[in-house]
């Protein structure tokens, strides 16, 4: 039987299927659930840097900085805290599962800028983590910023978090960049381990009754496999650090075409959401069985077969716009 192993960012995975940070993974039952569908990964529900600076600077004085005096925003972000973990109560769950289970654990923060916070990376090491995901996204709303000055904002922050421990540290990038090549040598070179290609936002709605935005659960479909696949592939052989898989990865079918394109695991959230955990005892199925018929040599064999370091820059990866001689339609 062919071996499912892999390596992402020196840790050694039994495979390539890791649960991506969500509800399920907030609490040690859900990840053992996550361990027995045979997940050979996780990556714990995030805490957000507003909760750190919280524990920084003083609850009171962190939300009035962050809500800007208005005590809407000020209402609406303490019931945010408040549905969330809190610092202190993180590093307690981070203990509680990495010891309570066999695979790896990833801690993971939603974060903007660097800052004090970043310190807080150490303590995650030290409850047991054994890598940190972050979650970096600035979102552009200032005109006078420059694209390079908002993708330096990126680095930066990995590199104040990468000086502090001394577990690999990966950074989930957004789809929203001008040079994702670019960005991800310098992360590179700052230190960072891998890249999980990409991150998915929420995105607000308007509620036509009320003249109001809302907002709700936006989960993934299928076909969204797409961006990111291009992105891994473009990436691998041009980068050293881990690729991973993220957004659209609903079968075992799409996790091969992450993997053959170059990225060493895959993320599985939405997918999970919508056929449960046993989603992933459904995709491990396929991929031993495609294995065993076309790859006996395992997943080493397989990853980056089809990334731009092993295709001479495939045009299908450089053009954007459809081509008949392409894809065979007008």
């Amino acid at each position: 039987m062919a071996s499912l192993e892999t390596t992402y960012m020196g840790l050694s995975l039994k495979n390539p299927i890791i649960v991506g940070s969500c509800g399920i993974t907030k609490n040690l039952e859900g990840v053992l659930s996550c361990q027995e569908a045979g997940a050979g990964a996780v990556v714990l529900k995030s805490l957000f840097e507003e909760e750190i600076r919280a524990v920084f600077s003083g609850t009171e004085q962190s939300l009035e900085q962050m809500a800007g005096g208005h005590s809407e925003a000020y209402g609406y972000l303490e019931a945010d805290l408040a549905a969330h973990y809190g610092a202190d109560r993180y590093l307690t769950v981070v203990e509680q599962i990495a010891d309570g289970v066999e695979i790896p654990v990833i801690a993971s923060i939603n974060c903007t800028r660097p800052g004090s916070w970043s310190s807080y990376a150490r303590k995650l090491e030290l409850a047991g983590a054994a890598a940190l995901e972050l979650n970096i996204f600035v979102l552009p709303t200032d005109p006078s910023a420059t694209s390079e000055s908002l993708e330096s904002s990126y680095v930066i922050a990995a590199k104040a978090v990468v000086d502090e421990v001394r577990i690999p540290v990966a950074v989930k990038l957004v789809p929203y960049l001008t040079s994702p090549l670019r960005l991800a040598l310098a992360l590179q070179d700052a230190g960072v381990a891998g890249l999980v290609l990409f991150n998915r936002f929420f995105h607000p709605d308007i509620d036509l009754d009320k003249r109001e935005f809302a907002g709700g659960l936006s989960l993934s479909s299928p076909d969204e496999f797409r961006l990111p696949l291009r992105w891994i592939a473009q990436l691998s052989g041009r980068v050293e650090a881990s690729l991973c898989g993220s957004t659209g990865v609903h079968d075992g079918a799409t996790a091969l075409k992450m993997l053959f394109a170059g990225a060493s695991a895959v993320q599985m959230t939405s997918a999970l959401y919508i056929h449960k955990l046993g989603r992933i005892t459904e995709a491990l199925g396929f991929l031993e069985q495609w294995l065993d018929a076309n790859s006996p040599g395992g997943i080493p064999e397989v990853v980056g077969q089809m990334g731009r370091g092993n295709q001479d820059g495939s045009s299908l990866l450089e053009r954007a716009q459809y081509i008949k001689a392409f894809v065979g339609v007008e």
